[in-house]
């Protein structure tokens, strides 16, 4: 580097000649030459501009996969609407004399068979305004679900006809480019702007001058700082609208990307403050950093999975299906005798176990499934039990590997994280055991106090009050649950980033040796 404002000039030529300079205004003066050099290079602006290209891809990506979804999920309300209409219209059709009954199953007016055959209700993970963000997991688990009385603890398994190598890759998102490119463009400006002089053999020169290199480095990093913290977030702004994302819709999420892109930004450029301070060339600087990102982005990550599979490996789901299988033929085994038992139970059934061998068979499912679930209950919470620990564990490496905390939060703010699809999936259960509280209790009834079948109807006609199902509400979510979730992780990166400046600031006490 050569001094060359006029400014910076004056303050050496003050050095030389014995007068006392103030340092904070050498370090002004460096800051302001730096800071108008990074605006006239092209390297910076050419980053820049792949970087944001990069975003607005990401964030179209991104938002297509979600418009998607939350189409899905419209048209699927649509078809679960027309197909209420129809079974309306059948029941006012079947209300009709006929010289044979219509079979229960077929009967829209069978309050069992409707309950089994021809009940649709699907419920929905909603898309949230800022979901371009991240994909998140997203691509991996639904956005809606079929709710029926029998499935076991509310969630039916899901199978998508996607690769599953090219699930495992993930899509490129918005998210995807800040986790992964943002640091690559932080690592390749600070190495290239911050070891020019050592590679042109001008660092000797630096150095005979009265310039402590505490201020030279750091006015030059925070002059990039002044510079990429402005334009990264216009970036993601612009990204975010060209992703279709309503940032004035959810602006408390907004703002707190925001400070999460900086914050992550920041712990970079400390991270790259400390390997400059080590006069390094670009080659070494650039290769030092890419193996510390490598390190924190992959290595990090795996390793704490291997560690994790290790301590607590993953329920078996092999053997889950096998006790599943084991546990639906016990209870078909001895189906009668358990129903005849459950009856004995109830004062209102417990003189009625001649009925039990006619009972249809959504009736009896109605008894059997809740002993199935009784059985199966210690693999449920088992399974559930893991999945609770490794979202625990990697919370926790996030604070170790930033880039793995990095997609976690903005996940969070997306509304695509793993946590909020466990909520989702806890509000499914919530609904089914809302619509067995509302069926099953008018079917066991029927039992003891059966509904007089009209004279030569084909309907049965002990069930026509289909706008008293109950509807799917998905819970409101607050907006500052999910900021307050991300707000310890920006804490934890500014942290992080001063004390790696700290360190940078206590290797750069004098100029190296071998100059």
């Amino acid at each position: 580097m050569s001094i060359a404002s006029n400014s910076t000039l004056h303050h050496v030529h003050d050095a030389a000649a014995g007068v006392n300079a103030p340092p904070a205004a050498s370090w002004r003066a460096l800051l302001g030459w730096e800071l108008r050099r990074i605006a006239r290079s092209g390297i910076f602006w050419s980053a820049i501009a792949l970087l944001a290209v990069a975003f607005c891809a990401g964030a179209r990506v991104g938002g297509a996969f979600q418009r998607a979804q939350a189409a899905a999920q419209h048209a699927q309300t649509a078809a679960d609407a027309a197909w209420q209409r129809a079974i309306e219209q059948r029941a006012r059709d079947y209300a009709h004399p006929a010289a044979q009954p219509a079979p229960y199953w077929q009967d829209p007016t069978d309050l069992a068979g409707f309950s089994r055959y021809q009940l649709r209700r699907h419920a929905y993970k909603p898309v949230l305004p800022l979901a371009p963000l991240s994909i998140g997991a997203s691509d991996l688990a639904p956005s809606r679900w079929p709710v029926k009385l029998e499935t076991l603890f509310g969630v039916e398994p899901a199978y998508d006809f996607e690769p599953p190598r090219s699930l495992a890759v993930g899509r490129f998102d918005l998210g995807f480019a800040i986790v992964t490119l943002l640091p690559v463009v932080v690592i390749a400006l600070a190495a290239l702007l911050g070891t020019a002089e050592r590679d042109r053999g001008m660092l000797r020169l630096i150095a005979a001058q009265p310039v402590a290199p505490l201020a030279w480095l750091s006015a030059r990093l925070a002059a990039l700082s002044f510079w990429l913290l402005p334009v990264v977030a216009a970036a993601l702004t612009l990204a975010l609208f060209v992703g279709g994302a309503d940032p004035t819709a959810a602006w408390p999420e907004w703002i707190a990307a925001l400070a999460l892109v900086a914050a992550y930004a920041l712990f970079w450029l400390a991270l790259a403050f400390v390997v400059l301070a080590a006069w390094p060339g670009a080659a070494g600087a650039i290769g030092s950093l890419l193996a510390l990102w490598l390190t924190l982005s992959l290595a990090l990550p795996l390793l704490g999975r291997f560690v994790a599979d290790g301590v607590q490996p993953a329920p078996s789901r092999v053997l889950y299906v096998d006790a599943q299988r084991r546990a639906e033929d016990a209870v078909a085994g001895a189906r009668d005798a358990l129903v005849a038992e459950a009856f004995r139970s109830r004062a209102d059934l417990a003189a009625l176990t001649d009925r039990v061998a006619n009972l249809d068979y959504a009736t009896r499912q109605s008894f059997l499934v809740p002993m199935i679930e009784t059985r199966l209950a210690v693999w449920n919470d088992r399974i559930a039990a893991h999945r609770g620990s490794r979202e625990t564990l990697s919370s926790v490496l996030g604070y170790v590997a930033p880039p793995l905390g990095m997609d976690t939060a903005l996940a969070t703010l997306a509304g695509t994280d793993m946590a909020r699809q466990r909520d989702a999936e806890r509000q499914v259960r919530i609904y089914q055991q809302q619509l067995r509280d509302f069926f099953w209790p008018r079917m066991q009834r029927e039992i003891a106090h059966p509904a007089p079948r009209p004279p030569g109807s084909y309907a049965r006609l002990n069930f026509t009050d289909y706008t008293a199902i109950p509807a799917f509400v998905p819970a409101v979510e607050p907006r500052r649950g999910r900021v307050n979730a991300v707000l310890p992780f920006v804490a934890w990166l500014v942290v992080a980033a001063l004390a790696l400046a700290g360190l940078a600031a206590w290797r750069l006490r004098r100029w190296p040796a071998p100059l």
